[in-house]
């Protein structure tokens, strides 16, 4: 028994596939760059370097400012637990934003 291919053969011409993504996706893609996620992008800029460094950097003091709060506040429960719920709200965030990355 013999399987016809032809069948399952499909048009793989890349720039016509490209518009056609690029029509349907325009906005959702325009939508990741904005966010910071490099979709699409055959070469990075030196712009999203700087804001890469820039978001680490941000990322880890304001983590680290938030454990030295809860350490210098220890007494005052109720403010380590604030500080403590946007800890971890801010560590759901940035672990989402890592992995679209």
């Amino acid at each position: 028994m013999e399987v016809d291919y032809t069948y399952f053969n499909t048009n793989t011409d890349k720039s016509k596939l490209k518009g056609l993504s690029q029509t349907r996706f325009g906005s959702m893609i325009f939508l990741f760059r904005m966010a910071g996620i490099p979709f699409e992008m055959k070469k990075i800029s030196i712009i999203y370097t700087v804001y890469m460094i820039t978001v680490i950097m941000c990322s880890c003091s304001t983590f680290i400012g938030m454990v030295v709060d809860v350490c210098i506040h220890w007494d005052d429960l109720g403010r380590a637990m604030r500080v403590m719920r946007m800890f971890i709200m801010y560590t759901n965030v940035m672990w989402l934003f890592s992995n679209c990355r």
